[in-house]
């Protein structure tokens, strides 16, 4: 979740019904996109087609939730209220700190204002399609990663730079320093590598202890988290990392996730963890 002023932010976040966890436990649900809680807005306002958005979304922290309401829903924070939909859908997304939100899409990357409705610039991939992405919150660097590279954009240029990370990568996240980190798989294991802020290239590092499947990956303030999407079990790990050393030194567990865990952010303290239902209800 990035700052966008005194009392405004943008989380990035992937669709599903959305819940508000407190990382002691408590889970509080805060709604649901598309056509679960927030059917009678969609349908009220699916005649405007595309994208649309109420005049108060760009005075208020919003949610972008990836792959619902038939591209992107975006929902009041921390309510839940449909506030909008962007009819552009991708794998995951990511803010920047002024609050603009990138998607990442088959072909480029899409990059929207704060509670804006058209695209204020569009990024071409090098390599397709685009999967994870992070912002650099000291140079504004945008990251995408695809099945195989990783695409560096530097604030105002359409001309990237291309990384192997030595991995399968799945997604990826910035420190506060600007170190470049991104998880997938490396043949049967799951890895985690990174491209230092100064450096040329990505380093392999090693987990002291399996931390499931690869998910969102995000500076929490303090730690490196890794996002595990395990169905029924979902858990956040946080990482000391030490050279090519990682070692596990939290975990929290969403026990209130019924099934599988979305693309999740985390903010002081709190966790706004999206995940599947099958009924038309939260819990």
């Amino acid at each position: 979740m990035k700052r966008l002023g005194p009392n405004r932010y943008a989380l990035a976040i992937g669709a599903a019904a959305v819940l508000l966890a407190g990382c002691g436990g408590s889970q509080l649900p805060i709604g649901a996109p598309g056509a679960m809680s927030q059917s009678g807005a969609t349908a009220r306002h699916a005649a405007r087609g595309g994208s649309w958005m109420l005049p108060e979304a760009k005075s208020e922290d919003l949610i972008y939730a990836v792959g619902g309401c038939g591209g992107t829903c975006v929902l009041s924070y921390p309510n839940g209220k449909l506030a909008g939909e962007l009819a552009y859908a991708g794998y995951a997304n990511c803010s920047d700190g002024n609050g603009n939100v990138f998607i990442p899409t088959q072909t480029n990357v899409v990059e929207f204002a704060h509670g804006g409705t058209s695209p204020i610039a569009t990024y071409a991939l090098p390599y397709s399609p685009g999967i994870g992405c992070a912002v650099d919150p000291e140079s504004g660097d945008l990251a995408v990663v695809n099945d195989v590279f990783v695409t560096v954009f530097a604030p105002g240029t359409g001309s990237p730079t291309t990384y192997n990370s030595l991995i399968v990568p799945e997604y990826c996240g910035y420190d506060k320093s600007g170190n470049l980190f991104v998880n997938g798989f490396d043949g049967g294991d799951f890895r985690l590598s990174e491209l230092p802020h100064d450096g040329t290239g990505f380093e392999k590092l090693t987990l002291d202890q399996s931390v499931a499947s690869p998910g969102q990956l995000q500076w929490d303030g303090h730690q490196m988290t890794w996002e595990s999407q395990e169905k029924g079990k979902p858990f956040i790990s946080e990482l000391s990392i030490s050279g090519s050393g990682v070692t596990v030194v939290g975990q929290t567990i969403l026990r209130k996730v019924p099934n599988s865990l979305g693309l999740s952010w985390i903010y002081e303290g709190s966790i706004v963890a999206p995940y599947s239902v099958t009924g038309p209800t939260l819990q």
